[in-house]
């Protein structure tokens, strides 16, 4: 199998490569680096983007030589490839439907904060058209210290109790061989706007659900063993996984209420809408966007699937 990494036209962002990098070192597979350029539409007789599209086509096969330059050395096997298409989300598809993929790796939308997580057009596209996972680097990502995926962390809410997240987390944590937790978040608004509460009593509140929470956790961990081994596999780390909360007045400070390390890949689970394979939950997405370690989405299934 083999980890996509995809490069957008004149993009100067490493962190697809970095990420995918990463991955790749982590699992033991092969990586291949995808730029695509516009391919003219409708076709042009008199070619007058001619030196636009010969300007871009320079500036992604730097990209690619970069890229390989960063990964050859440690990566098992690293192809680069330069495609024509009509979209960036277009190449990756068709690349997709040609190999076998396992996972995509890309980078945040430039629009994103620098070192948080900004779903972009492509991975939003590609989430919709597969059911592969995709994992997307925060703006900026470096892999720091950490040439491998150190923990996995499952970003776990009462949505997710029937998911299988848990399962298919875990078992990401095993092929990689990492540790795993799974991390909840209790967001609490300001007192002026929900008007005010003892603290003892919030933490009261914030306890109940924890234990409902940890409930939910032991009662997913149990099904997915019992679904392992009845399949003639294994969850190694299904018996006890550490539980962490973070706590905050927003998504932003919840988020930063956890230890991160480099080498942290956070999952999120994505659901089904009622017209497409991909939907994010309001949660879920702040989530995302305030995540300073890659964020793996993966598509939640549940037991008639």
């Amino acid at each position: 199998m083999t980890i996509l990494i995809g490069l957008a036209p004149g993009q100067k962002d490493d962190a697809a490569v970095h990420l995918g990098g990463m991955l790749a070192r982590s699992i033991g597979e092969d990586v291949i680096v995808l730029a695509v350029i516009p391919a003219p539409w409708p076709p042009d007789p008199y070619q007058a983007d001619k030196e636009y599209l010969a300007h871009l086509e320079v500036r992604a096969d730097r990209a690619l030589a970069r890229a390989r330059t960063n990964l050859e050395a440690s990566v098992r096997n690293v192809e680069c490839l330069l495609l024509r298409a009509e979209s960036v989300a277009a190449g990756l598809l068709r690349i997709i439907e040609e190999r076998r993929v396992s996972s995509v790796a890309l980078g945040s939308s430039s629009a994103g904060l620098l070192g948080r997580v900004m779903l972009g057009g492509v991975a939003e596209r590609i989430l919709h058209a597969t059911d592969l996972p995709v994992i997307v680097a925060p703006r900026a990502f470096h892999e720091g210290k950490a040439t491998r995926v150190s923990q996995v962390s499952v970003a776990f809410g009462r949505a997710d109790h029937d998911g299988g997240l848990l399962a298919r987390a875990a078992a990401t944590a095993r092929t990689m061989s990492v540790p795993i937790r799974v991390v909840c978040f209790a967001v609490r608004p300001m007192p002026e706007y929900v008007g005010a509460m003892e603290p003892s009593n919030e933490q009261l509140v914030v306890g109940e659900w924890m234990k409902r929470l940890r409930d939910d956790i032991a009662a997913a961990l149990t099904a997915a063993t019992q679904q392992s081994e009845h399949v003639g596999g294994r969850i190694a780390t299904a018996t006890r996984v550490e539980t962490v909360l973070g706590q905050g007045g927003s998504w932003a400070e919840a988020l930063h209420d956890v230890a991160w390390r480099d080498g942290d890949l956070l999952v999120v689970g994505t659901s089904h809408g009622p017209l497409s394979r991909f939907f994010l939950g309001s949660h879920a997405a702040k989530i995302i966007r305030n995540s300073p370690v890659p964020v793996m989405l993966l598509p939640r299934r549940h037991e008639h699937e």
